[in-house]
């Protein structure tokens, strides 16, 4: 487990990630910020937006595999 401080408004908060999972989340954060330390509440608002707009597009995505994924097991008579 690994702490990470974010500072947002002139406030810092401390969250504790896995080890794993923090890698990743400074890496991710840094680059939706543009690598900046002191965060404005909309930076914030912007990254959440981005974040929710990637998810959405990767649901969407995965819906889209998923159906062709049943179209042809549907389709296929041998299983």
């Amino acid at each position: 487990m690994r702490q990470i401080t974010l500072t947002v408004a002139s406030k810092d908060y401390n969250i504790t990630l896995d080890d794993e999972f923090a890698d990743y989340f400074e890496a991710d954060i840094k680059q939706l910020l543009d690598d900046k330390h002191q965060l404005a509440i909309k930076d914030l608002l912007t990254a959440f937006v981005k974040k929710c707009h990637e998810n959405y597009e990767q649901k969407s995505e995965l819906s889209s595999i998923l159906g062709n994924i049943n179209k042809a097991l549907t389709n296929d008579k041998s299983i």
